[in-house]
């Protein structure tokens, strides 16, 4: 019940909306929206609705009237997120009048779930499947559902569902497509096939937006997984739309079939759908990870022919395709392309740039580019410090790249298993052993477990430093924890048994390395054929006159 206090505020306010009211009897709706817009005030919100509506409304209001202020102000509650208050309108709403506009659920729900009330549009909506189920269409649950998916809690936006069966609200395949998506990018293969055998069984067809959220969760994935999905749409003559083409497309590339991707891409022009940015982003960067970089610019120079835009994605891909074939110059121009298009430069395009020319050994070119980047206000990452302490190890300049180190955890930009990598790899080749161990300790002391290129690096090192027993130790270990070991470290390892003249195993190490797959160089061979000779020698008697 509300306070003396509240009803002196509702009939204070009845003056103002009295005005409201008459622009609703004369049906000038547009100009009672307007004018309602103005007059939700603090003051407004702190008047329970049920008084509000019993100081504005006279009995002789006319009954469209009535149902609009109901229905303006429910809406108006729930677009300035007063939750509370719109709960109260939309209560008495039902109560009074016995029914909502499916129009003003919609909206309202959509505003509360805007307004970070998605807990109550929730109890809105159950409530109106009780109460007013034909007050509750697909788009209303899809807005509920698809809220709590975006947040994280698709197993309320399942509950939901479920409770729209119990009462027979009819639900789309709109509803469906947010929870897929919600299981899909968690890679939650049973869920996804329980949600499909559901929508099978509710009569409820899949869209070109449920195969598209398959494919897309299925991208990385046994390709003959999505070429299933494509048949079946071909087999229910469900055409596809550029979202699924470019879905199929990325599928394809991230398996390395970037001919098939291109018969796709084809296909999709040929039906009549016009390609995105996103569909030749997907194919330009298939092209660019296995560096045919003029199939690439072939489909840049389509883009531009056909109007689309090119964004800073595609770009960097193309830097990105440049760098890896070691052609930074190509890669430097399409920055240049990109500034003059005032595109802007992120922390990854520097990144790759600064990458390619420490590749091409052009360090002082790639510090000065992180340099440029730093003074224009890109943060640094990882990996640009990684980068940075890379071609300063590189360089031998130690105790910078030490500096780096320490400094980048303090601007946010942990270290990662690489980041260690360099630094052990940059003291083994200064031949400080027992740094790049200290380093490997504290590696371990964070949680990163040493990789094979770990390892590699503090078994090369020990042999060079005559510690071949400490690096078969290493060796064993690597193995031990998982790691198979690479060309590096049975090379190292074996050139080391060899220089020692322990001839029998380092022939027994060559043969499980043949057994592993790798290939040395014949360098290798000419070491293990000399360690014999080593081991005659050794094994000679000295002479006696």
């Amino acid at each position: 019940m509300a306070s003396a206090s509240e009803s002196l505020a509702a009939a204070s306010l009845a003056t103002p909306l009295a005005g409201f009211v008459s622009l609703l009897a004369a049906r000038r709706f547009a100009a009672a929206k307007s004018l309602l817009a103005s007059l939700i005030t603090p003051r407004l919100l702190a008047v329970p609705f049920a008084d509000l509506a019993a100081s504005s409304l006279p009995r002789s209001a006319p009954r469209h009237a009535v149902t609009t202020f109901y229905d303006m102000l429910f809406r108006a509650y729930a677009d300035s997120g007063a939750s509370t208050r719109a709960v109260e309108a939309f209560e008495l709403t039902i109560s009074r009048l016995g029914g909502l506009d499916p129009r003003s659920l919609t909206s309202s729900l959509l505003s509360l779930r805007r307004t970070g009330h998605l807990d109550t549009a929730a109890d809105l909506l159950k409530q109106a499947a009780t109460s007013c189920p034909d007050s509750v269409t697909p788009l209303c649950a899809s807005i509920v559902v698809d809220g709590f998916c975006k947040s994280g809690r698709a197993t309320y936006a399942r509950q939901l569902l479920d409770e729209m069966a119990r009462h027979n609200v009819k639900v789309n395949a709109l509803c469906y497509n947010s929870l897929l998506h919600a299981y899909t990018c968690k890679k939650n293969d049973d869920r996804v096939a329980e949600v499909m055998k559901v929508m099978e069984n509710e009569g409820i067809e899949p869209t070109v937006g449920t195969y598209t959220i398959l494919v897309y969760g299925l991208s990385g994935a046994d390709i003959s997984k999505v070429e299933a999905v494509f048949d079946e749409m071909k087999r229910k003559n469900l055409a596809g739309d550029v979202h699924f083409y470019t879905a199929v497309i990325n599928a394809y590339c991230r398996a390395g079939n970037v001919r098939r991707a291109s018969e796709v891409f084809d296909e999709c022009v040929g039906n009549g759908i016009e390609p995105n940015e996103h569909t030749y982003g997907a194919l330009i960067n298939g092209f660019c990870k296995i560096e045919q970089m003029e199939a690439a610019e072939m489909l840049l120079a389509d883009m531009q022919v056909r109007g689309v835009g090119i964004n800073q994605i595609v770009f960097n891909t193309m830097i990105d395709g440049y760098c890896r074939k070691s052609m930074v110059d190509k890669a430097l121009e399409i920055k240049m392309i990109m500034e003059k298009m005032g595109i802007e430069l992120d922390v990854y395009t520097y990144n790759t740039l600064a990458c390619g020319l420490r590749r091409a050994n052009r360090m002082d070119e790639a510090k000065n580019l992180l340099n440029i980047m730093i003074e224009k206000g890109v943060r640094p990452n990882h990996v640009s410090y990684t980068t940075l302490i890379s071609i300063h190890c590189n360089e031998g300049d130690m105790v910078e790249a030490r500096r780096l180190f320490r400094e980048m955890a303090g601007n946010g930009a942990k270290p990662c298993l690489v980041t260690y990598n360099v630094m052990m790899d940059g003291y083994i080749k200064m031949g400080s052993i027992r740094e790049a161990e200290r380093f490997k300790k504290e590696m371990e002391k964070k949680g990163f477990v040493p990789d094979v290129y770990s390892y590699a690096a503090l078994v090369h090192g020990n042999c060079v430093n005559g510690k071949v027993d400490v690096a078969l130790r290493l060796f064993e270990e690597m193995k031990q924890k998982g790691s198979k070991p690479n060309i590096v470290a049975y090379t190292s390892l074996i050139s080391g048994l060899a220089k020692e003249g322990r001839s029998e195993e380092a022939f027994q190490l060559y043969d499980v390395m043949l057994g592993d797959g790798l290939t040395p160089d014949d360098t290798l061979y000419s070491v293990l054929v000399g360690s014999l000779h080593t081991d005659k020698k050794e094994n000679v008697s000295p002479q006696t006159n």
